[in-house]
């Protein structure tokens, strides 16, 4: 009996393995037995996932153990997506898989030739354990943006948007066992970039990004807006960085107190409140006042739109009104300074900032 426990102990303690040599892990999985053309979220989830019925694979070891594989294997975390930080890239390293995902796994809606998968580490805790390893859905490895995913395809995929887009690509009879081996060239991989715009420099600065960019394999991007800038040149800047956020130019974050560069690039058609999902706190900013208004909405009236009231309020009712947006509507000499220190007068709680720059 006692040989049987040594080997059982054994095989499952090479389920999870780590080569420092070769900057490589092998990752055991089983197939839960999902047929072919059903819709996955992921390749593969810990063996504690309430979302067996999304994936192709469960690990055999917890997201816990296959993070410090990764450590040991000598390969570095990246950044995780934050929604709320307003990192909607992964970065990190570029890394192969092998066997191939695309083995099992079809893109119905993908662009020619099939993305490329990042390591990223996922989401941590303040001690540095996993959050795939303490919360549902235990992923390991995502085909959507997800935050505790320590693995994804190098894309900002939105959940709703790729349910469906990607399918098993076969059949496999549950608990068919397949080893993933996750391999870094020790090069590969997003670079950290700090983007400081400021006036006048505005060229020089996107040229410099763009020099950088062609000799890595990409970067991840954070702007800064210097607080002498006015909206209008900001406006003008971050048209010029929308232009660039891609797989190589990743826009990530935005500096402590500022605003994320999509904040200066809101949608016209908002204007019109009937156009919005809810109602922001509205801000009318002039050289020497400024408004607010709340707009309350009555949905008792008949028809399937509500009755919108605008109302004036005062500062302190604007600080506590009941919403996490605001717009701010500034004319374009507005310095960012000014924007900068209105934003921080205001609670945490409005976490969406977009400003219009109107017209002279």
């Amino acid at each position: 009996m006692i040989v049987p426990a040594i080997a059982a102990a054994f095989l499952t303690a090479a389920s999870v393995s780590a080569d420092a040599a070769s900057r490589s892990v092998s990752i055991s999985a089983k197939a839960t037995g999902i047929t072919e053309n059903a819709p996955v979220e992921f390749l593969l989830v810990g063996p504690d996932s309430d979302r067996d019925y999304e994936s192709v694979f469960v690990t055999e070891f917890s997201a816990d153990e296959i993070a410090k594989a990764f450590e040991k294997a000598g390969i570095p975390r990246g950044t995780s997506i934050n929604e709320r930080a307003c990192r909607f890239w992964p970065a990190g390293c570029r890394v192969s898989v092998e066997p191939s995902p695309w083995n099992y796994v079809s893109d119905c809606e993908g662009p020619d030739g099939l993305l490329p998968v990042t390591y990223t580490g996922g989401e941590r805790d303040a001690y540095g354990t996993p959050a795939a390893a303490t919360n549902m859905p235990a992923a390991v490895f995502a085909f959507y943006s997800l935050a505790q995913s320590m693995l994804l395809l190098d894309d900002a995929l939105d959940q709703s948007a790729t349910y469906g887009r990607f399918k098993a690509g076969r059949t496999l009879e549950k608990g068919t066992r397949v080893v993933f081996t996750v391999t870094w060239d020790g090069f590969s991989g997003t670079r950290p970039f700090a983007l400081n715009l400021k006036s006048g420099n505005l060229k020089e600065s996107i040229e410099a990004m763009r020099a950088m960019a062609d000799d890595a394999d990409g970067l991840e991007v954070t702007p800064s807006f210097d607080a002498d800038m006015t909206l209008r040149e900001a406006v003008s800047a971050a048209k010029a960085v929308s232009v660039l956020d891609s797989r190589k130019v990743k826009v990530n974050g935005f500096r402590e107190g500022q605003f994320f560069y999509r904040a200066f690039l809101p949608l016209e058609k908002w204007r019109d409140r009937s156009e919005r999902l809810t109602q922001p706190l509205e801000v009318y900013m002039s050289s020497s006042n400024t408004t607010f208004v709340v707009v309350d909405e009555d949905w008792s009236v008949e028809g399937l739109e509500p009755k919108r009231t605008p109302r004036t309020v005062d500062l302190t009712e604007a600080r506590g009104a009941h919403a996490d947006t605001c717009f701010i509507y500034a004319p374009p000499d507005t310095k960012l300074s000014r924007l900068y220190d209105f934003k921080h007068s205001f609670p945490a709680t409005f976490r969406n900032w977009y400003l219009y720059c109107e017209q002279d």
